[in-house]
């Protein structure tokens, strides 16, 4: 079947055509020209119109073009083509107000291949690398969906795309409900069982706390009886005896109280009640001051005690005399300290300044060493040799070069070599001066090097100076506290002997009070029973008996209280088992969904198996994916844009390029860059080349994108393409559209063109170079009234006479 080709197209009043005009298109190469606004751009507008049903081109600038495509002086246009090659052959559009109406010749699909590779409008040259990028989304640019159609990635693009909702479980959800409905399943099983659980945890706090509330009611029950450890053993009728006998001590102390009313008034009675406050306040004197300053002298001695073994025990002596020693052997211990403490202090010191001394003297050998060496092989080895050649020198020929010494100087070579070895002579003896300072630079650091590890032998290691400090710091502490005690051990020993002095009164009076002494007695038996502790030698005896009322009443009382904590108690009991029973059917259904819920995370374990298997699939084949593109970018679309640049544009550093992917399994995007001829990545090509190479590249990439493939349309419609263009890149443009007309690829090509001098150059460049081979030349212009003018030659192939001949 022969190739696509447009035949003819017919415009009536359309856009600033002004009136009907027929132009014929059956040719390889159709060049058009017209002044500005004489009807070229309207000629290709009406072509893209009647093949795809619309003028993307003028859409672009302006989504209303439609209400301006009828000429302003007429209502009504139309455009008619017709074509060959095609299912569909001829087109008729008509434009009036209420719009366009018409079957566009091309399917959405080839209107497209159209719009974006085979029609270069003039007004999208200069952005046409924006144009062929713009786009919401890269991925569906036009550059990119000429990439997918070049490589013919339907199939991994299918895979792709069919497991794209793979790649999220919420995308799962339409095409697999199942899926979800487990995923759902298991958390909202989950939440059960956390429920139940947390049911579950309540009654067992509830056991719990009943059962401490059981064992905090058994702790408190009351046994006045001491042998019987475990209250709980303690029957009803042994607490009933323990009342009854309770009772009698109770009714016993109230006797006992009335006869100590009788007897307190006697006059012994009265002397031993009015000593025995007095002995208990300087009693209580003195355990205030055991507990406060004593208290703090006892803790002192504590921790000096690990200093000082030999200290002598408060609880044995006097708190001036344990105060007074401690002191002193404190202030003894601290000054031997301080001493050694300051003697390692300047032994450091010394240490410091001796080994600033050794590292002096030592710099200082060193020096006196290097010039040592250097005068020792100046003047043992130069005078030496010197000496052994003078005797040999009898003119001034030089015996080892042989030159003449008196070219170079007046004196002869014989005084000259004498001198030099009288030089190395006074440097011998400056060799000798250096040499004795040295050894007394060396004698002065070994001393001191002596020096050195007899004070460092001196010194105290770093474990025992810090045990040191801190035995000084703690003596310190200790010194001061015993200096503030002073007042305190004062005051300790005088209320020491004013409690020994009330003791020895309290009982003498107590031998002198009978009746009281009897008291006292049934005191001591009293105390027995209770199991308490017996009457001091100064208690009163009222303070006493009631002491033993109060302990009586408490024991009654928490008897009594045994009977109510024991019915507590089993009532507690009681609701423990009972919640006992009710935890069961929980525990079931917890072990019931549990089991619901590992066979349900083993499908979907089955299942997140696949989902991972779809996703490996899915990035394997992006990675693919990636592998072709990057293939196809180097090895055939960037190599035909490449040499197309480069053809128009051979003196240009940067040439535009479609950048390889860096990154497996991403979408493909199209994106532009350049790169230095010389090697080297630029940036985007709108950024890096100038505004006549950018329309350059721009026109080149719109070809390379029409070549890069076998076209769906062989035609190319560019208008002006040379803006910008100087003449070399104009005579590359005619020379590339003259192999491009002339290969087999048949393409059939229509350039407009608004200067005469080009359009006669392109006439005659693309002019027939063979039998049946043809070019239209079409020229617009308009006559006195405003109506279009259209004349048309056509050119065909002449054979040279003289060449033939």
């Amino acid at each position: 079947m022969s190739p696509a080709q447009l035949k003819s197209v017919t415009l009536t009043d359309f856009r600033s055509i002004r009136g009907s005009i027929s132009v014929p298109l059956d040719a390889p190469i159709v060049l058009v020209h017209g002044h500005n606004g004489a009807g070229k751009t309207s000629l290709l507008s009406g072509i893209e119109l009647a093949l795809t049903g619309s003028v993307a081109s003028l859409q672009r600038v302006d989504p209303d073009y439609a209400s301006h495509l009828v000429h302003k002086d007429a209502k009504s246009a139309s455009v008619q083509i017709q074509t060959n090659g095609l299912d569909v052959n001829d087109a008729h559009f008509a434009v009036n107000a209420n719009g366009i109406s018409g079957g566009a010749l091309l399917n959405t699909d080839l209107s497209r291949f159209y719009s974006e590779r085979c029609f270069l409008a003039q007004s999208s040259l200069g952005r046409l690398l924006e144009l062929y990028q713009d786009s919401p989304k890269r991925t569906d640019s036009a550059l990119t969906r000429f990439v997918k159609d070049l490589l013919r990635l339907d199939h991994l693009d299918a895979i792709i795309d069919g497991l794209h909702d793979a790649g999220d479980v919420r995308r799962l959800r339409g095409g697999v409900p199942a899926y979800a409905e487990t995923r759902d399943a298991v958390p909202q099983l989950e939440e059960e069982i956390g429920r139940l659980r947390s049911e579950l945890a309540a009654t067992d706090a509830r056991i719990r706390e009943l059962s401490e509330l059981n064992n905090e009611r058994s702790s408190q029950l009351t046994s006045a009886d001491p042998t019987r450890a475990n209250v709980l053993s303690i029957t009803p009728e042994f607490e009933e005896q323990e009342l009854l006998r309770l009772t009698n001590i109770k009714r016993e102390i109230e006797v006992a109280e009335r006869q100590w009313q009788q007897i307190a008034y006697t006059d012994a009675s009265r002397e031993r009640a009015a000593a025995e406050p007095r002995s208990e306040a300087a009693h209580r004197a003195l355990l205030d001051w055991q507990d406060t300053s004593g208290a703090e002298l006892a803790r002192l001695l504590e921790r000096l005690a690990p200093l000082f073994p030999d200290l002598p025990p408060l609880t044995s002596n006097g708190p001036q005399y344990v105060h007074s020693t401690a002191k002193g052997a404190v202030k003894e211990e601290l000054a031997r300290c301080t001493a050694v403490l300051a003697s390692d202090t300047q032994a450091a010191t010394r240490v410091t300044h001796l080994e600033g001394e050794i590292a002096r003297a030592r710099a200082r050998v060193q020096a006196l060493e290097q010039q040592i060496s250097g005068f020792a092989t100046q003047a043992g080895v130069l005078a030496q040799a010197l000496s052994s050649v003078l005797p040999h020198i009898h003119t001034d020929d030089c015996p080892v070069c042989g030159r003449d010494y008196t070219e170079t100087s007046d004196t002869s070579l014989h005084a000259h070599v004498s001198a030099r070895i009288a030089e190395l002579t006074a440097a011998a003896g400056q060799l000798q001066a250096l040499s004795q300072d040295r050894a007394t630079t060396l004698a002065t650091a070994s001393s001191a090097e002596r020096q050195l590890g007899e004070v460092r032998g001196q010194m105290l290691d770093q474990q025992r100076r810090d045990a040191l400090r801190t035995r000084q710091a703690l003596l310190q502490e200790a010194d001061l506290a015993l200096q503030q005690m002073s007042d305190g051990m004062v005051e300790g020993e005088q209320r020491l002997a004013a409690a020994a002095a009330a003791s020895r009164a309290l009982s003498d009076l107590a031998a002198a009070d009978q009746s009281g002494t009897v008291l006292r007695e049934s005191l001591s038996r009293f105390a027995s029973e209770l199991s308490l502790d017996p009457v001091g030698a100064t208690e009163a005896v009222a303070p006493a008996l009631v002491r033993f009322a109060a302990e009586v009443s408490r024991l009654i009382s928490a008897y009594a209280s045994n009977q109510t904590l024991r019915r507590e108690m089993t009532g507690n009991s009681l609701e423990i088992d009972r919640l006992r029973v009710s935890r069961e059917p929980v525990a079931s259904a917890i072990a019931a969904a549990q089991s619901r819920i590992d066979v349900l995370n083993a499908a979907k374990g089955r299942a997140d198996a696949i989902v991972q298997d779809a996703r490996e699939l899915a990035k394997r084949a992006g990675e693919a994916r990636t592998a072709i593109v990057r293939k196809v970018f180097n090895g055939s679309l960037n190599r035909v844009w490449r040499d197309l640049f480069v053809r128009l544009a051979p003196e240009e550093p940067f040439v535009p390029a479609f950048a390889v992917p860096e990154t497996n399994g991403g979408p493909v995007e199209a994106i532009l860059e350049t790169w230095y001829r010389s090697g080297g990545k630029g940036g985007n090509p709108r950024a890096m080349l100038s505004a006549g190479n950018l329309n350059t590249a721009a026109l080149t990439l719109f070809l390379a994108l029409h070549l890069s493939v076998a076209p769906d349309l062989p035609w190319l419609v560019i208008d002006d393409p040379v803006q910008s263009m100087d003449e070399v890149h104009i005579a590359q443009f005619a020379a590339l559209l003259r192999t491009l007309a002339k290969s087999k690829t048949q393409r059939q090509i229509i350039v407009a063109v608004h200067e005469r001098p080009l359009f006669d150059y392109l006439a005659l460049e693309l002019s027939p170079a063979f039998q049946n081979d043809r070019l239209i030349t079409i020229e617009l212009s308009r006559s006195a009234d405003g109506q279009t003018l259209m004349n048309y030659q056509p050119h065909v192939w002449q054979p040279d006479q003289e060449v033939a001949a």
